[in-house]
């Protein structure tokens, strides 16, 4: 009898989840006012959505919303008739409705008579919770019987994990920990089925109405790294096409918890991410103490290449975000990449970047110049490195790093997008970029291709076809310090393509 709710609520939310990409952005939470009947289940629309950046494709564009199908979340409700935390689980279906069940095995689902109310005039829950992390319950806190202070200092074995979260050590073991295989590892391919824990998802709403479907818009709290390597030296561009490459890093913090630790609202110390604020605590100082040796990207495996087969890199690792200077506590992650047969180049981190965003209130591109490298929550971090060669010995060039919002959907295996021209809005703003200042060091520059030390130019990409009617006006670059790699795509007017010696005023 229960289920034919669901059924019913079913056939009048279609026309809600069709709706719900725009819906959610604008008014989350609000929802479709439903029966104030404590007797009807509680269901869930819920999407994630890119950061308010740019990406490559546009000026301001932001990553689109991603609806949350077929897959398994956690709902977190103060419960009635006190209004204690509580979580059910919560099943997404391929077409992103979510239902809330008390028991997944028979189906039992959550009603709306189950959840507190306590703003009982105007009928609203203060607060409801969604995130992917469906193992670990809010649970009650049980005391550690072995807890001396000293060599067993946990206080809890089990801590409340609504307001602050335990992960629990790392099983099975792995052979290269450092501490000891202290914590358990938060770090995994994105858009693999590891990810899908590691990539901590979270959503709150408050002042709900009761009744009402409810509709999450969850932020990512992890952040996300990847490599792309290239060379100008013909025998190391040949090496990265090997099949037994090697790509890792050191000092890198790869789980949440830190080593002694007394985390804000915590009851036990190593404690980090806080389900009740959606907030990832990183006090613990950076050093050889609190980070991991031997971080593998890439482990005897071939790099991705492009069409080019000129850039290879690496696939992105979904890990902590850590917001603290690399450079203040002395360990600054390093870079190792093996090429084999004694090639093995690597490099320090960079301590800064110049970092471009697009500001929409401005309706412009700002740019921050040497802001201290931090791999924040939410973003994807995509480090551009070049392999020397020198007399002195062989290195690494961090030669820039692309941050955009996280906006790859979970389910997908991605590929390292690479910086081009993907239309004519791209190719105008570049020819402006470019005429404002067309020197090496323009960060700006790099959202459309990379400086050639070789050839002393910049090479841009064109990454698709281009056509536009005819009589539009062409973009002219001052000088010709600059080359389009078309790599077999064209720029038309009016169906005549367009060669870079035309843009040129030169």
């Amino acid at each position: 009898m229960r289920n034919r709710y669901y059924t019913q609520i079913k056939i009048w939310m279609t026309a809600v989840l069709l709706l719900w990409v725009a819906a959610c952005t604008d008014e989350p939470g609000v929802g479709v006012k439903g029966e104030r009947d404590g007797n009807k289940p509680v269901m869930i629309c819920a999407a994630t959505g890119g950061l308010g950046i740019a990406t490559r494709s546009g000026e301001g564009q932001v990553g689109d919303s991603v609806a949350i199908q077929n897959r398994t979340m956690l709902f977190t409700y103060p419960s009635y008739p006190d209004g204690e935390m509580a979580s059910a689980k919560c099943v997404f279906d391929e077409a992103g409705f979510g239902y809330v069940y008390t028991k997944v095995e028979t189906k039992e689902p959550l009603m709306w008579k189950d959840i507190y109310v306590k703003d009982k005039e105007k009928n609203l829950v203060e607060a409801v919770y969604l995130d992917n992390l469906y193992n670990y319950p809010v649970q009650e806190e049980i005391l550690n019987p072995d807890f001396d202070g000293q060599k067993d200092n946990r206080r809890y074995l089990q801590t409340d994990n609504f307001r602050m979260m335990y992960f629990g050590k790392q099983y099975p073991k792995v052979a290269d920990d450092t501490l000891g295989n202290e914590f358990k590892r938060m770090i995994a391919p994105l858009g693999t089925p590891a990810a899908e824990e590691v990539d901590i998802i979270w959503g709150k709403l408050e002042n709900v109405g009761f009744g009402t479907t409810l509709q999450f818009s969850l932020q990512h709290k992890m952040a996300a790294v990847g490599f792309r390597f290239h060379s100008e030296v013909g025998e190391l561009q040949q090496a990265l096409n090997g099949n037994k490459i090697r790509v890792w890093v050191d000092y890198l913090r790869i789980w949440l918890e830190t080593p002694g630790f007394e985390g804000k609202e915590s009851t036990e110390g190593s404690q980090a991410f806080s389900r009740l604020k959606g907030e990832i605590y990183q006090d613990g100082q950076p050093g050889a103490r609190y980070s991991q040796k031997n971080v593998f990207w890439v482990k005897d495996s071939l790099l991705q290449s492009d069409e080019t087969n000129m850039v290879f890199s690496t696939p992105i690792w979904v890990l902590p975000p850590d917001r603290s200077q690399f450079r203040v506590f002395g360990h600054r992650p390093e870079l190792f990449i093996d090429l084999g047969e004694d090639k093995v180049f690597h490099g320090l981190f960079p301590e800064t970047m110049d970092w471009w965003r697009y500001d929409n209130n401005k309706r412009e591109w700002v740019e921050y110049k040497n802001v201290p490298l931090k791999l924040w929550p939410g973003y994807q971090f995509t480090f551009n490195v070049k392999l020397l060669d020198k007399v002195e010995g062989r290195e690494i060039e961090f030669v820039n790093v692309e941050v955009t919002g996280w906006s790859t959907k979970l389910i997908e295996r991605p590929v390292l997008g690479e910086s081009g021209i993907t239309n004519w809005d791209d190719l105008m703003a570049l020819a402006k970029a470019y005429n404002k200042n067309p020197s090496k060091t323009n960060y700006r520059l790099m959202r459309f291709g990379m400086w050639s030390e070789g050839e002393g130019k910049w090479v841009f990409n064109l990454l698709r076809n281009i056509e536009v009617p005819v009589g539009t006006a062409l973009p002219e670059f001052n000088g010709d310090n600059f080359k389009i790699d078309f790599r077999g795509f064209h720029i038309n007017v009016g169906g005549t393509d367009i060669t870079e010696e035309q843009l040129s005023t030169k």
